[in-house]
Formats: structure tokens, sequence, C-alpha cells
């Protein structure tokens, strides 16, 4: 079953975008025709994704999605990884068109000057709500008590009180208290408040994974540096808010404690890591640790801080640095199975390997990402291909990209997919927990099956994000009024004119790297 999403509105945009194409574009064609029109077109989409400052999944009140008729909002969770996100999206956007306006001249301007503002507002709004998800637990109090429901929040408790709310205790998403019930963040037992900000109360989802980490430092990121010298005080409230998010890690030896007091053991009837009151998120993962010490140090340069965190920084080179690479392959033992891990490290790998001066460090970041790029080169991933075209220069790398960013058009039209009956037939199928190390061979026995090999783009199911979603997935489903936001290519789509019209990157491939690759 298929949406065909306002193909006479599309056809529209298609023509009247069309004269928009200018030479400097003729290397990748995205600044005409049907790429530049679903640009359009998504991006208009976002004011109705951009809930609360944050970008959340919406439910239309019918599948013709008419703008405004929201019936409800998803995907709270994940809103703190796509949030940031779409602000590097839109700080690419920004970047892209203020260097077209600095030698553009004529009715081009124009339009340019709507492409510039629009990014500029957007990023504005999201950089403040980021203020906010950084910095509103510093309002979390609680007292050590008998829990008085224990079954509904959890299995053991305390009530709280050994570790109080302080900034820098990241925030998935946080909704005011009184937003309309079409607009307002559901319950459960991750869920708190109210917490004050600015004279407004919200209730907030108060356990972030690395998943919120990753999200929100390649955003902020990406603002301070695309477009900080225009943010005038904003610029500073990046740099604090980054510093307070590696303050407080750093504080508690990479853990995350949170001032609730419940006790949550992982697998056991239920728990989760993150429902407990204490997680050592970043205790065991490198890559997620350089990563917050090298925001921090980047954005630290310059002030009284500066000595703090270059100590942390040769603190964690010297600790994680050695254990990068081989993390790295550990993770490829399992190339199917929590695929979202691979849009996480490519996320806070570009920032890693972006930010960072030193040419024997940035090698062994790099030798640390061919690792990872053995096993996910060959995924038919846009998003992949464009970061790691970005940290490389390889016109093979954006070609593929481009032309997998493509194909998406075709699958944003998916609803209902279901590739099993295929297997065999059109393409291999195998048990989808079988390995493959190289040339050896380790069946699987789970009766689950997947494709052996990544499927078209076009081919693959609904999801909110695709890229991070295992290329050899066989079914999903979505319903006809539900919609997501579309950055996954509105991301590719803006790193690529970036990459390509304003700052081509060096060709510098990966190192060589003899292990195995991994499907």
């Amino acid at each position: 079953m298929k949406r065909r999403l306002g193909a006479a509105a599309l056809a529209l945009l298609v023509a009247s975008s069309a004269p928009l194409a200018r030479a400097e574009d003729a290397g990748t064609g995205l600044g005409e025709g049907n790429d530049l029109a679903w640009m359009e077109l998504l991006e208009a989409k976002i004011d109705d994704h951009l809930v609360a400052d944050q970008v959340v999944e919406l439910e239309y009140g019918t599948a013709d999605h008419v703008p405004g008729d929201i019936v409800g909002v998803g995907g709270w969770g994940d809103s703190g990884l796509w949030t940031g996100t779409y602000l590097a999206a839109e700080s690419f956007r920004y970047a892209t068109a203020k260097a077209k306006l600095e030698v553009i001249r004529g009715t081009q301007r124009r339009y340019w000057m709507e492409q510039r503002d629009e990014a500029l507002s957007r990023i504005e709004r999201m950089v403040d709500k980021y203020d906010l998800l950084v910095n509103i637990a510093e309002g979390w109090r609680t007292e050590t008590e008998v829990q008085q429901n224990p079954s509904e929040v959890s299995p053991i408790g305390f009530g709280g009180g050994v570790i109080q709310g302080e900034r820098g205790m990241l925030m998935r998403a946080c909704a005011p208290v009184d937003s309309p019930p079409n607009l307002a963040m559901g319950d459960n037992k991750r869920v708190f408040g109210p917490f004050p900000w600015k004279g407004v109360d919200y209730k907030c989802e108060t356990a972030p994974s690395r998943d919120t980490y990753a999200g929100t430092t390649f955003g902020l990121l990406a603002a301070y540096d695309l477009v900080g010298d225009d943010l005038g005080e904003r610029k500073d409230m990046i740099r604090d808010d980054i510093l307070n998010l590696a303050s407080f890690l750093v504080k508690y030896g990479w853990n995350y404690p949170r001032p609730h007091g419940n006790v949550s053991v992982p697998n056991v009837q239920g728990g989760h890591d993150f429902d407990n009151f204490i997680s050592p998120l970043f205790v065991y993962v490198p890559m997620a640790r350089l990563n917050m010490a090298q925001a921090a140090r980047h954005v630290a340069s310059g002030t009284d801080a500066q000595p703090v965190w270059d100590a942390v920084w040769a603190e964690e080179l010297a600790t994680q640095l050695p254990l990068l690479a081989g993390s790295m392959e550990i993770d490829a033992v399992e190339p199917n199975a929590g695929y979202y891990k691979y849009n996480l490290h490519h996320l806070t790998g570009y920032s890693l390997v972006r930010l960072e001066s030193d040419p024997a460090v940035k090698a062994q970041l790099l030798q640390a990402l061919a690792v990872m790029d053995r096993t996910t080169g060959d995924d038919v991933n846009a998003h992949f291909e464009t970061i790691t075209f970005a940290l490389t220069g390889e016109t093979s790398r954006r070609d593929a990209a481009i032309e997998h960013l493509r194909q998406w058009v075709d699958y944003r039209d998916n609803i209902v997919v279901d590739n099993r009956p295929g297997c065999g037939v059109d393409f291999e199928c195998v048990a989808d927990d079988q390995k493959e190390i190289g040339d050896v061979v380790v069946p699987g026995t789970s009766t689950k099956q997947r494709a052996r090999r990544p499927l078209p783009v076009a081919d693959r199911p609904p999801t909110d994000f695709l890229w991070q979603r295992p290329p050899t997935q066989l079914t999903g489903a979505t319903s006809a009024t539900h919609q997501a936001p579309g950055i996954d290519y509105l991301l590719p789509y803006w790193m690529l004119r970036y990459y390509t019209e304003v700052s081509v990157p060096a060709v510098s491939p990966f190192p060589a790297w003899p292990g195995p690759a991994h499907f």
C-alpha cells in the first residue's frame, strides 16, 4: 500500500523551483527540480513538527495531512536526538544561504534571503529549547521516603533525595504542562514534573540516552560553528550549555544519576537502565565520552575554562582513544542488532574528527571510523555516505549519497511494507541472527528472517528516520494519518549542498582497515 503524498503540489513546486538552478549546482543537481521541490515541501511541513520547539512525529486527522489538523504527537523520547539532527540541518542550510548571498546578485537574492531567515528563526528556537533541556533539572528536588505506589513506577524505590537536580542534567524532551491535549506529552514512568522555567511549568521525559546526547551535541556544535557569529548571546548560551552537559558527566564519573530514587534491574521483570536512579551511561562507550570531552574543549577554547577541558581531553585520549577502534569492531560483530548505534557513531565521529587539529590523534580517530565503515560503507545509506563524504572528500561517497537520497522520495510513500514474499525469489533471506565475518558464516537460529544484503531504499519499511534502521529489515507499517518529520531527507540534503557548493572537503580517504566486514 502506498501513500502518494501531495503529487499535484509537488509538481507545482518542481515547476516553480526549476528556474532556481545555477551553474554552481551542476555537481550535484540538488539545487533544481525534484530534489529542490522535496526540500521545500519538507521544510514547509516542519512547521507542524516543531511542537514546543522540538521535532516530533505527528498524527493527523485525515490521510490528507492538512497543515495544522494534528490530533496527536509522538516520538517525544527520541525528540532530543531528532531536534539536534534538524538543528544541524538548518545550520547547514543557513551557512549555504549566507554563502550564496555573498556572491549572488539579482532575483536570486530574495530566495536565498528567505532560506537564510527561515533557517535562522528555527535555529534560534531550537537553541533556546536546548537551553531549557540542559538546565531545567535545576528545579528537580526530591526527598527520601517510602514509595506510595511502587508497582506503578518501579518494583523498588526509596523516593530519591540522594542526588538533586542540577544544571547539565539533560532531559529528552519537555512540554508545557498546559499544552492542548493534541500537542501534549503523555505520561509514563520516565516523565516527571512540573519543573519551572522562565515562568512556565513543564513536564519532562527525564531519562536521556546516548542518542539524546549525540543529537544534542551534533546540533549545538553545528550551530555554534556555522551560525554562531550571527546568534549574538545565543552563541555564549551554546557554549555554557555544552560545558554544563560535560561538567555534569565528568562530575559523576561519566555516570548519569537521577533524583527520583527508583531502582530498576535491567532485563528483569521489564526493568531498564533508563528507569534506574543511576546509569553508567557513558562509562563503557569510548566514542561517546570522547565526543563530550571534545565538544567541551572546543567551546572552552580561549576562555578561562580552557585549561580544565584541555586536561579532561588529555585524560580521555589516554584512557579511551586506545579502546576506540576495538569498540567499533565489537559493535560491528552485531551489524543488524541495534543498528541505530551506527547513526550515533556517525554523528559523534563526524564532530570528533572535524574538531581535531592534531594529525596523529585525527589519524587514530579516522582509523576507528574506518573499522565501522568497513561494515556500514555498503549499506546503501545516504546519511552515512554524506557524513563520510564530508570527512573524506571521496566523490564516490557523494555520488552514492545523492543517488540514495533521491531513492528516499519513493520510500517516503510507504505505509505498509512486507518483503517476506520476496525471500528466495527476488533476494536471499537468512535467519535474523545469522552472522557473517568476512567469508565465515555463522548460521542463526532465529525464526525471524531478514534480507542477507541491503534492500533497495524505496522498498524499506516506514520509520521515523530511515537511515538508523537495518537496511535488511523486511517488514514494517504505519498509518495513513501518520507523518514522520522528513529530516532523514533534509539533513543529507543540506549537508551535501554545503559540502559541494560552499566548503568542498579535501580528498583524504579513511586509513585502510584489514579487518573483516560484517553482515
